[in-house]
């Protein structure tokens, strides 16, 4: 029964036969990074909530002067729709303004708290007093407890695995728009097609976070040539491979070479498949 090997580190949409890679010419790997773009917004309709007037203790028979309008600095800004999330995370980050998130951290509505560990995300790790607003509000929104702290809460990984301990915490109205404007502002505007209003998901969207690359960052390995066991000279007896068999066909694909390319897509036995890694 004949092994076949995959040959080449392929990265393109179509097949195209390539020099097999060796020891001395090992399968690229890619390096760039997504350059990362802050775009300034318009700025947010917001809707504003103003202090609950308390009633009066005078005693009857008593003048009495109407409650005073409340100076512009007691009003509270809550966004609502997603372009005014996206925008109050762009006022902190760039105008250092954190109204809007500590309006959110104030308001008691725990659906804020998938939008502040997406910030955190983002937020640069040099501004520290933007990150400290952020941390400020997910703690009151979320009440956690000093001894269920292990490591550091400044941290967004620590939030994250506490998002996904609570899955009762569900994101706002629109949450999925905004997880795609924020990908399409920072990340790559091709992203924002993953996130297509009322879409019903398998997956927590709140569980859903950005790998670190842009959109086809890491470039799959598509319909790579193949080599026999015999002439795969680069393959040495303690490599690891990746054993695929379909119809009666066996192919394998070598740890090495999917090292680079994290996922293959290929046709063995006639049988179309993707092998993740």
């Amino acid at each position: 029964m004949a092994l076949l090997f995959v040959a080449l580190a392929g990265c393109a949409t179509t097949a195209t036969p390539q020099i097999a890679p060796s020891p001395t010419n090992p399968p690229p790997v890619s390096t760039s990074a997504p350059t990362l773009v802050i775009e300034t917004s318009p700025e947010p309709s917001i809707e504003t909530a103003q202090p609950r007037t308390q009633p009066s203790t005078s005693p009857p028979g008593s003048s009495s002067q109407p409650p005073a309008t409340p100076a512009s600095s007691d009003i509270v800004s809550i966004p609502r729709s997603a372009s005014d999330i996206v925008s109050a995370f762009l006022e902190l980050a760039i105008a250092d303004d954190g109204s809007s998130v500590r309006a959110m951290g104030d308001s008691g509505d725990q659906s804020y708290i998938p939008v502040l560990v997406d910030y955190l995300r983002f937020m640069r790790p040099s501004d520290v007093s933007g990150r400290d607003i952020i941390v400020r509000a997910l703690r009151d929104l979320s009440e956690v407890a000093p001894d269920e702290v292990v490591g550091s809460d400044q941290f967004w990984s620590w939030w994250v695995k506490w998002l996904g301990k609570h899955a009762e915490v569900a994101g706002p109205e629109g949450y999925d728009e905004f997880k795609g404007l924020i990908l399409e502002r920072l990340v790559d505007p091709e992203m924002a097609v993953f996130f297509s209003g009322g879409i019903d998901t398998r997956i927590r969207l709140e569980e859903i976070v950005w790998g670190g690359v842009a959109k086809d960052g890491i470039p799959d390995l598509t319909n790579p040539p193949i080599l026999t066991a015999e002439d795969a000279t680069y393959i040495f007896e303690p490599d690891r491979v990746f054993g695929v068999s379909f119809n009666g066909e066996h192919r394998a694909y070598p740890l090495r070479i999917l090292n680079a390319h994290e996922m293959a897509s290929d046709v063995v036995g006639g049988v179309p498949f993707a092998l993740a890694h």
